[in-house]
């Protein structure tokens, strides 16, 4: 029997299989942060600050760099 090969070369030659699925699930992830942080806005009265705008994307990008909300969404398990 051949063992398989678990060098880091070996590893990092092939791409990841899932990326594509990866990254859809995170935009989707981040659209719907920006969407919940825009709805928080409206009811929090006082969106008449300058900084207000720059909430969503601040909560988003925060949200992805902090390893996501934890949705497995299965964007590419349908019909495996």
């Amino acid at each position: 029997m051949i063992e398989p090969v678990n060098t880091p070369a070996a590893t990092a030659a092939t791409p990841p299989v899932a990326s594509k699925q990866d990254a859809a699930s995170k935009g989707f992830e981040q659209l719907l942060v920006q969407q919940l942080a825009q709805a928080m806005l409206k009811t929090a009265g006082d969106t008449g600050n300058q900084y207000a705008s720059l909430l969503p994307d601040a909560l988003a990008s925060a949200v992805e760099e902090g390893g996501g909300l934890g949705l497995d969404l299965g964007f590419g398990k349908v019909g495996s």
